[in-house]
């Protein structure tokens, strides 16, 4: 049975930098019959102005149609593979209040409960090195890099680590870790 937007009340968007990842994307959506709850945008992930307005209840324009869409609050981010310290930084810092997002600089809301969940490649230990080709070392993330990212701030905005685990990939045992925090 195909899954229906009416069925389920959340809608699932993939969001990369990269032009051929929606067509990448939607075969999968479709063999898996959720293809009518899932959408694909291109977005430049560097331009935190734009992150921000898709991230938003604001409309959002996607670049790859130029068509609006019309974003509901985000309940989860999920990143495999994919480092922006830039954008991670602006989600760890995020407000969960919108009275604490200050017009004049940009700033990201999102709602208590939001989850970000990611799977990178990350050195096993804090002394560790990296000793693959690829990826280069300045993609890999340092072992505490996430947890101390998103781990409790002065300013009050905070996120509870939920999963802060290392393991290895299935093809040439790298380690990635799997990191899950939620807004508290």
């Amino acid at each position: 049975n195909k899954l229906h937007c009416n069925q389920f009340p959340l809608h699932f968007v993939g969001i990369d930098n990269h032009k051929g990842s929606a067509r990448r994307c939607e075969p999968l959506w479709k063999n898996r019959r959720i293809d009518d709850i899932t959408t694909s945008h291109l977005l430049n992930l560097n331009k935190l102005d734009l992150v921000n307005d898709c991230f938003t209840n604001t409309t959002f324009v996607d670049q790859a149609t130029k068509s609006e869409k019309i974003q509901t609050a985000v309940l989860c981010i999920y990143a495999i593979r994919f480092l922006n310290r830039k954008l991670l930084s602006y989600i760890a810092s995020s407000a969960s209040s919108i009275k604490n997002v200050d017009p004049k600089s940009p700033s990201l809301y999102l709602p208590i409960g939001t989850i970000m969940a990611m799977s990178h490649f990350c050195k096993p230990t804090q002394t560790a090195e990296w000793n693959f080709d690829h990826p280069k070392v300045s993609n890999v993330l340092d072992r505490d890099e996430l947890s101390t990212l998103f781990g409790n701030k002065s300013d009050g905005e905070k996120w509870s680590i939920l999963k802060d685990d290392i393991c290895q990939d299935g093809d040439h045992g790298r380690t990635l870790i799997q990191f899950i925090a939620r807004k508290i």
